[in-house]
């Protein structure tokens, strides 16, 4: 009965998409390469020298849709889908039985609604959904699925700014200050037909200042997020809370060739001191990514990403080598 509820969602929602004026609609798809300590499938970084993830995305698509039926609301439909697989290895050994790749076909679809309201404020709210068919690395595993859907709402000032174009078409930057608050909770998730009965919620804070000049960004930002329950009754979670402080940098260097690059600070306050005895965990990113346009619409990229736990001792830092091509076709030409 959760599957229909959630499909029929996803169904009105685009259906009142299509009835009205578009104002984006663009359909990107490419493939990527990443080498190093980020395992995409688990989604955290391995701080041991000898852990290593070489993963590929063949393909990799993305649609956003966007539409503005009045001065007073937005309507957003953003979708990707993919295929990746990703191998670990400790010290270049596979482990007893996993000598091949894990692998994960995926789709994800996010309505959202914004409304403006008076001196700069609004109102948005978010259902993003996903869905994962996976197969783990090991010779004999079978394939096993799960889909997720959650909510999430903003509200407070935003007067900036933004996908401003400079020289090359990576038309993302943008210019003035936003400071809202943001609530997250789950609504659905099952994982191989067992649903999750609790979910956990957030309370937070964001903010950034994107200075834009000469066809170039600098956007400090700052977050705040706290859960609000105990977690849920299949993994038991306490109520964190955590910061990011950071900044993204990028600069358009001609009509071909942009760079982009940021840093973030982050800090997760535990309610109780884990194994190590700590009650607060503190971590480092900085990464940096390169875009050349061979043509307006196709763009090949390269980037490194450093992630560094600064909580523990004897640690290695983890690293991240991507490369890739994306093309980008402007449904509306």
């Amino acid at each position: 009965m959760k599957k229909i509820i959630v499909i029929a969602m996803l169904l009105v929602s685009m259906m009142s998409f299509a009835q009205i004026t578009t104002t984006k609609n663009e359909l990107m798809a490419g493939a990527d390469f990443t080498w190093g300590s980020y395992n995409p499938l688990g989604g955290e970084w391995s701080y041991v020298a000898e852990d290593n993830y070489m993963s590929f995305t063949i393909p990799g698509v993305e649609y956003q849709f966007e539409a503005k039926p009045n001065d007073m609301f937005k309507l957003f439909l953003h979708a990707d889908a993919g295929y990746l697989m990703s191998k670990y290895t400790d010290d270049g050994d596979a482990p007893a039985n996993g000598d091949c790749f894990a692998s994960a076909m995926y789709f994800a679809l996010e309505p959202m609604v914004k409304a403006y309201l008076p001196n700069n404020l609004f109102v948005k709210i978010g259902l993003p959904f996903g869905f994962m068919n996976l197969t783990k690395q090991d010779e004999d595993a079978d394939a096993e699925s799960g889909q997720k859907l959650d909510m999430w709402a903003n509200f407070g000032f935003d007067n900036r700014e933004i996908e401003m174009h400079g020289l090359t078409p990576w038309d993302k930057f943008e210019k003035g200050m936003a400071f809202y608050g943001k609530f997250e909770m789950g609504i659905l998730e099952t994982w191989e037909d067992e649903d999750t009965e609790e979910f956990q919620m957030y309370l937070g804070v964001e903010g950034c200042y994107a200075y834009y000049m000469e066809n170039m960004m600098v956007k400090p930002y700052l977050k705040y997020k706290m859960q609000l329950n105990e977690g849920s009754d299949t993994e038991p979670l306490q109520k964190d809370s955590s910061i990011d402080i950071g900044a993204v940098f990028a600069k358009d260097f001609s009509e071909q060739f942009n760079l982009e690059a940021g840093l973030d600070f982050g800090i997760k306050m535990l309610e109780e001191e884990n194994t190590a005895g700590d009650d607060m965990l503190n971590s480092l990113n900085i990464g940096a990514a390169a875009n050349y346009y061979v043509m307006p619409e196709l763009d090949v990229f390269g980037g490194f990403e450093l992630s560094m736990d600064l909580t523990s001792e004897d640690v290695d830092p983890g690293y991240a080598i991507k490369l890739g091509a994306e093309y980008t076709l402007n449904l509306l030409k």
